[in-house]
């Protein structure tokens, strides 16, 4: 009897030591990969994570599951001393000015940098958009995965309603907070990678189905800057037309980017900051699918493939 009860004690000793020693290495700042899950509705974020994220890779995962209209993943750090109302009223009364007047041509599109100057709050040019367009259709998850440095966040959506108001107006948006001390975080580890050039997807993947993570080179220009720094990926029906779908994606423009789109969208990437965007999709059907790199007030950049 005594035996047993030892080799009990002993168990019981061998469990709380593992746990003691797993629950150093989230305090200490071990590898811990961390993933914020939000579903989308029309027109709300339920986030499944804390309001205070550690720094470094984080990836988001956006389920429209529960949602009748599109909507998105993107990113915005506030500059020190702004808030999250001031973001919502401010900042996003004077873009609302901005897009009606376009819409309505009280101003040409040369205008538009002139009058959100005129419009915007001074503290604007402070604020860091990270990642944008996570695009995700009804029944359709999007993913991403991008690098924040300590500060104060918002995750939004820019995409329009039937009737053209921007869905933050409509409650959209979600603030957290990123601290740091997990900038060890696991790096992503995406299977295959795509790389734009001026007039060129080029993609290093075998197209089947299931889930895939991307890595995303965006080539430079001999002033440095990146020649896109966007990709989309849409599920083709009999009919689509891929310069429709660019004409959509122009948020500026009467249609664009509000409900309904013109195609199914899978996920894909804006990146703002970064020279390597990670993202992952997942295929389940077969069918003809498409690479969409939008090129404002031009024509935009398209690989055709076939899922079998």
């Amino acid at each position: 009897m005594l035996n047993l009860f030892k080799g009990l004690l002993f168990i019981i000793t061998t469990i709380i030591t593992s746990l003691i020693f797993l629950m150093s290495g989230l305090v200490y700042g071990q590898s811990q990969e961390v993933t914020v899950h939000v579903e989308a509705m029309d027109h709300a974020f339920d986030v499944d994570a804390p309001k205070e994220l550690p720094s470094g890779w984080i990836t988001f995962v956006l389920s429209n599951q529960m949602a009748g209209e599109m909507h998105e993943i993107s990113l915005v750090e506030l500059p020190e001393g702004v808030t999250h109302e001031d973001y919502l009223t401010d900042y996003m009364i004077g873009w609302e000015t901005v897009l009606r007047e376009y819409q309505e041509g009280v101003i040409e599109r040369s205008e538009i940098s002139d009058r959100t100057n005129e419009l915007l709050p001074e503290w604007s040019g402070g604020l860091r958009y990270v990642t944008e367009r996570g695009l995700a259709s009804p029944g359709r998850t999007a993913e991403r995965t991008v690098y924040l440095e300590p500060g104060e966040y918002l995750l939004i959506c820019w995409l329009k309603t039937e009737d053209g108001i921007i869905h933050i107006m409509r409650g959209m948006h979600w603030e957290f907070n990123v601290s740091g001390g997990a900038e060890d975080n696991p790096l992503p580890n995406p299977e295959s990678r795509i790389t734009l050039y001026e007039n060129e997807i080029e993609v290093d993947w075998e197209p089947i189905k299931g889930k895939h993570a991307f890595e995303v080179g965006l080539n430079k220009n001999s002033n440095g800057g990146s020649y896109h720094n966007n990709l989309h990926l849409v599920r083709l029906e009999a009919g689509t037309d891929l310069e429709e779908v660019n004409e959509w994606l122009d948020w500026y423009k009467v249609g664009g980017l509000r409900s309904p789109s013109p195609v199914e969208f899978l996920g894909g990437i804006v990146e703002r900051v970064a020279d390597t965007a990670y993202f992952s999709v997942n295929i389940k059907e077969p069918g003809d699918y498409a690479w969409v790199v939008f090129v404002s007030q031009g024509k935009g950049l398209y690989k055709i493939f076939t899922v079998e």
